[in-house]
């Protein structure tokens, strides 16, 4: 991802990209300028950035969207992952044995 993308009535614009191998995923960090309109969700940033990157949306986690006071202007730190996370099962409860009593 590189240069600027105007989406959703905003332009994002990449200040930091960085690989890291260790934990398989690209870091970024964007400068969203969305005049004349509320800070972009997470949920629109995450859609954005999926279509713009060819990845599913699971792969993408936005820690944070920040805006800047009396500017137009919002910074967010996404996340990347190069692979889908693990879907985690909850273990189910046990059932009570018969002829124990509450």
């Amino acid at each position: 991802m590189s240069g600027e993308v105007s989406v959703m009535q905003a332009t994002v614009s990449v200040i930091e990209e960085k690989d890291n191998p260790f934990f398989k995923r690209k870091e970024v960090t964007l400068l969203l300028k969305h005049d004349s309109v509320s800070t972009p969700s997470k949920a629109e940033l995450v859609k954005m950035l999926a279509t713009s990157n060819g990845v599913d949306e699971s792969q993408i986690v936005v820690e944070y969207i920040f805006s800047k006071k009396g500017v137009c202007e919002s910074l967010a730190k996404v996340l990347i992952l190069n692979e889908k996370p693990p879907v985690k099962e909850e273990p189910k409860p046990a059932a009570p044995a018969e002829g124990a009593s509450a």
